[in-house]
């Protein structure tokens, strides 16, 4: 009885190894991939987005 409880339970995390295989390994190639780029262009996010100051004020535009 306790093998007919655990057998969705099993099927869904036998289901889903692939799919977090796949989202690690996405996450882990964004993060090369952003490390290469960020040494080659260390100021592309800067030209592109306009990040805060780190002083702590808030100021209007």
């Amino acid at each position: 009885m306790i093998a007919f409880a655990a057998l969705p339970v099993a099927t869904v995390a036998a289901l889903s190894f692939p799919i977090a295989a796949a989202v690690a390994l996405a996450a882990l190639c964004g993060a090369v991939a952003g490390a290469a780029l960020h040494r080659r262009h260390p100021t592309a996010v800067d030209r592109t987005f306009r990040l805060p100051d780190d002083d702590g004020a808030v100021r209007e535009a």
